[in-house]
């Protein structure tokens, strides 16, 4: 057996050998635990950093979320516009298909509604040139006394009038010229007999002044009047009768047939017409006579004998060949078949 003390002694040496390098394991680890402390220091940080980000964009996210709903919210609000929309337009697609069923009808209804203007204004008179402030503040009493002296006309009655009044032609700026007068006649047949008297002996002389006086109609009316009268030129050149109605209806005698124009345009393809079938005829004449100063060129002494049939049957037609071969027997020689 061992001796208890060697063993102690042995025990304490063997410690005093190990105590370096136990130190130093134990600084190793107090080193490699302060590395491991800083270690997770940072990693602490850097995951407290990545929960900021992922709140940050769970806040992001939350917005855009929030706004999305908005969009979309927007989006069903313009498809229930666009739906609003399509439903409105399809009831004015419906309306516009009946409008041509209603066409003839609205027509008819803007055509009354002129000859009721044009009703109304029947007894009216129009006088253009007459100077101004000749009536002296009372232009009734003046047209009263001065219309009849124009031409001596006579009435029956004693012309009166219901209201009279100066107005400026549309299209006239320049204040040299005078100003038209529009009076009313209290008698329609009053009116008629000055615009007839009017119509027959044309502009009146009134000192240095010419006065002209006509009948008062719509605008619509004015204007069919003067697109009628626009054509007057033409029915003078092919000698047809005409005459313009009141308000505005053209009546046209051609081949003893007299036919009535409402719309002017009727009229103008009328005479287009007529001018396509002259200019036809022409081309025609113009053809035939061409033809007939050809034939008539040629003689059967200045043609082959390949040509001579073709000249035979023109001359045949009208007996002229025959005629010819008896003065003038043919000439074998110019033929190209030799016997």
């Amino acid at each position: 057996m061992s001796d208890p003390k060697v063993v102690r002694q042995l025990s304490y040496s063997a410690a005093l050998q190990s105590a370096p390098e136990i130190a130093n394991s134990q600084r190793i680890m107090a080193e490699s635990i302060a590395s491991s402390t800083t270690t997770m220091d940072t990693i602490l940080k850097e995951l407290l950093a990545i929960k900021s980000s992922i709140s940050s964009l769970e806040h992001t996210v939350s917005t855009n979320t929030t706004e999305v709903q908005g969009l979309r919210n927007e989006v069903v609000k313009f498809q229930i516009s666009m739906q609003s929309t399509d439903a409105r337009l399809s009831a004015v697609e419906n309306l516009i298909d009946k409008i041509p069923h209603n066409s003839q009808d609205i027509g008819y209804l803007q055509q009354k509604v002129i000859e009721l203007e044009d009703r109304s204004r029947r007894n009216n008179l129009q006088i253009i040139g007459l100077p101004e402030q000749i009536e002296k503040d009372n232009i009734l009493d003046f047209l009263t006394t001065f219309l009849p002296t124009l031409r001596k006309i006579t009435f029956s009655q004693p012309l009166d009038f219901q209201r009279a009044h100066h107005v400026r032609s549309r299209g006239i700026t320049s204040s040299a010229r005078p100003r038209h007068v529009l009076a009313c006649c209290l008698r329609h047949q009053q009116t008629r007999q000055i615009i007839m008297a009017a119509k027959k002996h044309g502009p009146y002389e009134y000192g240095s002044s010419q006065i002209i006086i006509t009948a008062d109609f719509s605008a619509p009316t004015n204007f069919k009047r003067k697109q009628f009268l626009n054509v007057r030129t033409r029915l003078k050149k092919r000698d047809i009768k005409y005459g313009l109605l009141e308000p505005a209806t053209m009546t046209v005698i051609f081949q003893g047939k007299t036919k009535e124009y409402f719309d002017p345009h009727d009229l103008e393809s009328f005479l287009n017409d007529l001018d396509d079938k002259d200019t036809e005829m022409e081309h025609k004449s113009t053809s035939n006579t061409d033809i007939i100063e050809s034939t008539s060129s040629i003689s059967p002494e200045d043609t082959d004998q390949g040509e001579w049939v073709s000249v035979q049957r023109q001359w045949t037609h009208g007996g002229k060949f025959k005629a010819w071969k008896k003065n003038h027997p043919r000439d074998k020689s110019r033929s190209p078949i030799k016997p």
